[in-house]
């Protein structure tokens, strides 16, 4: 009998830590226990930015794959699309301000920089389509496959 009571004491236990962690504790106790200056940015946070970074992308890459028949407002389209990725990467925080992802912390600056320069190039009067079509190789220099991941 004993026993039984242990486990129904575990069981109870168990149940509050998991509905106190799904309403938003586990946030509250990061909050106080990480400094101030520190950017604690959640796996889901994470993957999903990265997801729409893709989509942006892809998109951005079919709004000029051909640069020589680009309208005005494929190219209206494509300053829109990077004005949202430098947007995102505002939410992923700066390179002053740490966090629990090292490569996103010491790139995010340099990410952003090349996105507004990419922009800059698409808003001039003769539009510079180069770096906006190099986007997606700044996001293979943190994502390239290392020779460990390659299969043999």
């Amino acid at each position: 009998m004993n026993i039984k009571l242990h486990y129904l004491s575990l069981l109870f236990t168990l149940s509050l830590t998991l509905a106190a962690c799904s309403s938003g504790v586990l946030e509250t106790v990061r909050k106080v226990t990480y400094p101030p200056d520190f950017n604690y940015i959640s796996k889901q946070k994470l993957q999903g930015t990265m997801h729409q970074f893709a989509w942006y992308t892809t998109l951005l890459d079919n709004s000029l794959r051909d640069t020589a028949s680009v309208t005005p407002e494929q190219r209206q389209n494509a300053i829109s699309i990077l004005d949202k990725m430098e947007s995102l990467s505002l939410d992923l925080g700066t390179q002053t301000l740490s966090s629990n992802h090292n490569i996103v912390s010491f790139n995010i600056d340099q990410f952003r920089q090349n996105i507004v320069n990419a922009r800059i190039g698409l808003e001039q009067e003769t539009p510079n389509y180069y770096l906006a079509g190099s986007v997606s190789a700044y996001c293979l220099n943190c994502h390239a496959l290392s020779d460990d991941s390659i299969p043999k």
